[in-house]
């Protein structure tokens, strides 16, 4: 867990500069990186973790879940290229574990969505399985429909973790994979986008 706040927001700064080339050179990978680049990729979740604590950087790096495909128009997470004037993403370092698998990435904070979201491929990599017969939920999103179940995960924010609730995702479509929603998380902080600065500032409420 990465404890130091402004190394934190380094990282976050090299990713914010480099997010579009990971688009285009990893597809549906794990990226592991820090403030001074990519410490390495893979597809699989235990590949990379092993590859950063080779490294020795345990404690000094961050997970982006790069999406399959790269349209101009995402679903879920909403994004025209041709009218961005700035870069940035509101991103933050946020660590989701379940029993002993466990994942610090760069998740998108949308106070637009409902709930935290991720992918199938993520939920599976940190131990998630749907039960025999268990019913599917549905939801319509800008780019048509998708199924998804409900999980519960132990989450970190800083130094903060508590138990959130998240939609897993069943289908593989190509979005932004980790998404933080407002249920749980909006009620424990105060959050404050500061785009101009390319810096958000979680405070902690208290339960």
């Amino acid at each position: 867990m990465i404890n130091n706040t402004a190394q934190k927001q380094e990282m976050l700064k090299w990713f914010n500069k480099n997010r579009r080339s990971l688009l285009e050179l990893y597809p549906d990978q794990y990226v592991a990186y820090n403030e001074y680049g990519i410490i390495g990729h893979s597809e699989n979740l235990k590949e990379i973790l092993t590859i950063v604590e080779k490294a020795g950087l345990k404690d000094h790096y961050l997970i982006y879940v790069v999406p399959k495909g790269n349209p101009n128009l995402q679903i879920l997470s909403i994004r025209l290229r041709s009218v961005i004037s700035h870069e940035w993403q509101p991103t933050y370092a946020i660590k989701l574990k379940n029993k002993d698998q466990e994942i610090e990435a760069s998740m998108l904070v949308d106070s637009g969505a409902d709930i935290t979201l991720i992918s199938f491929k993520v939920g599976q990599d940190v131990g998630f399985y749907l039960a025999e017969g268990e019913a599917k939920r549905g939801a319509e999103t800008v780019g048509g429909n998708v199924e998804y179940v409900l999980r519960e995960v132990e989450m970190t924010i800083d130094q903060y973790t508590f138990i959130a609730t998240v939609a897993w995702l069943q289908n593989p479509v190509d979005v932004e994979q980790l998404l933080l929603g407002r249920e749980v998380v909006f009620d424990k902080f105060n959050i404050e986008f500061r785009q101009a600065d390319e810096q958000i500032i979680f405070t902690w409420r208290g339960e």
